[in-house]
């Protein structure tokens, strides 16, 4: 006998976590993925015959792109749990930044995490922001970890004093990311070598020239922006340097920060939200800039630190898959 389920799973917009859960459902379930990649997608009729035929409705943010199978629901009643991942239940006035700050949108987030059977947080810190911002009940909430899949660097690869940080730019991510932060850091320390991977974007994700001139006009030589760069070319730069720099003023998980440690590259993040949290022990928490370039002549100046893999355990593919089987 199959006892496996039917798993609806919604997302907008294909990203490697995403995909990584994907993958997690696959082994427990049969899937049918449905990505409102457009605003047509929300007339495609397909998306009724997907509810009818599933058990289990997953849905990754709680954003207007749940609406249609929620409002669907209402009328075949499937398990639905959806993943909150940071935007959609944060709430900083100051940095313009989060789906709860204003009035509308936090309505219509509110409902969607209301219609929810269960919903995911993916650390500590989202949990505290979805219970106190989504206004929900912790008994719904439950704290299920990202999983990144880095596989452990060898030990003989030999560190460079580079300092390496990873993300998209764009002019929401720009203070958000901290990467005026991280430039601040590096025109006060010319001659250490600071690299950033990640796309150039507008703030609906498409290539934006704009925001790359903005941003090497105000950066130091000492900066190299290589862009978007293929995996393999990202793992050799994690498994290159010896410092990972992540001075955001939000973050809900923080995947390249673990993805960072899994090559044995010593994070240094600031005090903010899920940060801490995700380092532990195996990184260094800053409160200012003279905080920060003072550990990172630290960590230079010293021998090459070794990462606790056993920390991170709980970011692995197969404890959130455990965890899954357990909600869904």
């Amino acid at each position: 006998m199959n006892n496996k389920k039917n798993i609806l799973y919604i997302i907008s917009g294909e990203t490697g976590f995403k995909k990584t859960d994907e993958n997690i459902l696959k082994s427990i379930g049969t899937v049918r993925k449905f990505d409102y990649k457009s605003k047509w997608t929300y007339l495609n009729l397909k998306i009724l015959l997907n509810v009818i035929c599933c058990h289990t409705i997953v849905i990754w943010f709680a954003s207007i792109h749940a609406v249609p199978v929620i409002l669907l629901n209402y009328f075949f009643n499937r398990r639905l749990i959806i993943i909150a991942g940071g935007f959609d239940v944060a709430n900083e006035p100051k940095m313009r930044y989060g789906a709860l700050r204003c009035k509308s949108r936090a309505i219509l987030g509110k409902w969607i995490l209301a219609r929810a059977d269960s919903v995911i947080a993916v650390s500590s810190s989202n949990y505290q922001e979805i219970i106190g911002n989504g206004n929900l009940s912790p008994k719904k909430v439950h704290l299920i970890y990202n999983a990144v899949s880095g596989k452990p660097t060898s030990l003989d690869i030999k560190k460079m004093n580079q300092i390496l940080t990873v993300g998209e730019i764009n002019q929401e991510t720009f203070l958000r990311k901290g990467l005026d932060r991280f430039i601040k850091v590096a025109k006060q320390m010319p001659d250490v070598q600071f690299i950033h991977i990640g796309k150039w974007t507008d703030n609906k994700g498409k290539s934006c020239q704009e925001m790359i001139n903005y941003v090497k006009h105000i950066s130091p030589e000492n900066i190299q922006y290589l862009g978007f760069v293929h995996k393999e070319v990202l793992e050799q730069y994690y498994s290159e340097s010896k410092i990972y720099l992540q001075l955001s003023r939000h973050e809900a998980f923080g995947v390249s920060v673990v993805e960072a440690m899994s090559y044995n590259c010593i994070p240094i993040v600031t005090n903010s939200y899920a940060l801490p949290e995700i380092v532990n022990s195996n990184g260094i928490v800053v409160n200012s800039i003279i905080d920060t370039m003072q550990n990172i002549k630290s960590v230079l100046s010293s021998n090459p630190i070794i990462i606790d893999n056993g920390l991170l355990e709980k970011y692995s593919v197969e404890n959130r898959k455990k965890a899954f089987k357990q909600i869904i």
